[in-house]
């Protein structure tokens, strides 16, 4: 075996027997590295949840959302939401961004019904309404993008950039009367938007 690596050729042979290990680790080395950049490089962001909930947080506590307001005091009161200062109109000029192409909402204002009869409650069933809430204002935000891709939402869950999604959520509110007093309800907001590039 000392005959094998003897003399120059034998020693040259031998250091390049000792570099395959260390070429093939230097390999391996590199391509986990380079699996580990790629697995950690994000280039695409969904941003949708966090839109729908900046449009929602601007509803509710900015003074051209659903909170009430009061003129004389100018001071907003969130989650106190008047019916009669509830206008979509309202809402597209208090929530004002121009060429709006990218949000809408449909906020729903409904109050849990005590009392109910089992008749009323099979005819709210099968006109497609929740049995158990009574609905009290019904507006839009941005209602003519909302009607447009309200009918796409069949395909949300199909994959893509080419459709639009939802993000819904229900908050508990309190509803102001004309005459003052307040009643417990929820408020359910529909955010929908057009899918941004979606990560792998």
């Amino acid at each position: 075996m000392m005959r094998l690596f003897s003399g120059r050729k034998g020693i040259m042979f031998f250091n390049f027997l000792v570099m395959i290990p260390r070429i093939l680790f230097l390999v391996i080395m590199l391509i986990v590295c380079v699996i580990l950049i790629r697995m950690f490089l994000n280039d695409k962001f969904n941003i949708n949840d966090v839109q729908a909930e900046i449009l929602i947080d601007g509803l509710i506590y900015g003074t051209g959302g659903v909170s009430y307001y009061d003129p004389v005091t100018g001071r907003l009161y969130p989650e106190i939401i008047d019916i009669s200062q509830l206008d979509g109109a309202k809402l597209d000029q208090g929530l004002f961004y121009p060429e709006n192409h990218m949000m809408t909402a449909r906020i729903l204002v409904e109050k849990p019904i005590t009392e109910y009869t089992d008749m009323s409650l099979m005819d709210r069933y099968f006109r497609g309404e929740d049995p158990k809430f009574l609905t009290l204002k019904d507006v839009y935000y941005n209602k003519v993008w909302y009607d447009n891709w309200e009918p796409l939402l069949v395909f949300k869950n199909l994959g893509g950039i080419g459709g639009v999604i939802d993000k819904n959520m229900r908050l508990p509110v309190l509803v102001r009367e004309p005459d003052g007093t307040l009643m417990t309800a929820y408020v359910n907001f529909q955010v929908v938007q057009p899918k941004a590039l979606r990560s792998r």
